[in-house]
């Protein structure tokens, strides 16, 4: 048996944002947020099934652009692939967990294969800065992790450079133009992108495609 006590996990970070990971099974897993008045969780796709408890305080939460107001007592449900937010516009702290229950049909790493896009990006990346190669990779793993909680997302490619070359491109595969959009334009995106700028010289072209035929060796 296993007893978690909820209020000695509470977090609050420099931000006035803390994450507590409770539980993180592969089919279940719990985080215990805590927002302190003013700060929110920004709009974002669900990549998975999400039920919200709120322990403590009160906010706003947003589902597909309906808001409504909760504090204890009381569930929140959110779909998969649903845009969701949260704000705590109140004087005190807001303490809510988080509950995933993901299937395995929505897991990234099972679900791909086998899988084709038919909405392609292909980004072709300015010249890096010198001496940003090692930094510039780190931070192309890690926007991928986030990338692929995003509904639709399929696989996403470093491309390096040849010959002397000094410039990356990425090749990125989704679903749909619909859900490829729902992840170019969400706070994520625009915030992994920012942490680019220190790291290449000049902005980024993004180039895309949709999928017409495709001819692949299967030996």
């Amino acid at each position: 048996m296993e007893m978690i006590d909820l209020h000695s996990r509470e977090v609050f970070s420099n931000e006035g944002r803390g994450v507590a990971s409770l539980v993180d099974e592969p089919n279940l897993k719990i985080r215990q947020i805590g927002l302190e008045p003013g700060k929110a969780v920004p709009v974002h796709t669900a990549d998975a099934p999400v039920t919200i408890q709120v322990l403590r305080g009160e906010g706003v939460f947003s589902v597909e652009g309906e808001t409504a107001r909760m504090g204890p007592g009381k569930l929140l449900r959110i779909p998969v692939g649903s845009s969701m937010g949260i704000v705590n516009d109140s004087k005190a702290p807001l303490v809510f967990l988080v509950i995933k229950t993901p299937q395995p049909e929505h897991s990234f790493r099972e679900s791909a294969a086998g899988r084709v896009g038919i909405f392609v990006n292909l980004v072709d990346f300015a010249p890096l800065k010198p001496g940003k190669e090692e930094a510039f990779r780190e931070w192309f793993r890690r926007s991928s992790e986030v990338f692929a909680r995003h509904r639709g997302f399929i696989s996403r490619t470093l491309l390096g450079p040849i010959e002397g070359g000094s410039r990356y491109a990425a090749i990125v595969e989704h679903e749909s133009k619909e859900t490829f959009m729902d992840m170019h334009l969400s706070d994520d995106r625009e915030e992994l992108f920012r942490q680019t700028e220190p790291l290449i010289l000049g902005e980024s072209k993004p180039h895309f495609y949709e999928l017409l035929d495709s001819y692949r060796n299967e030996s």
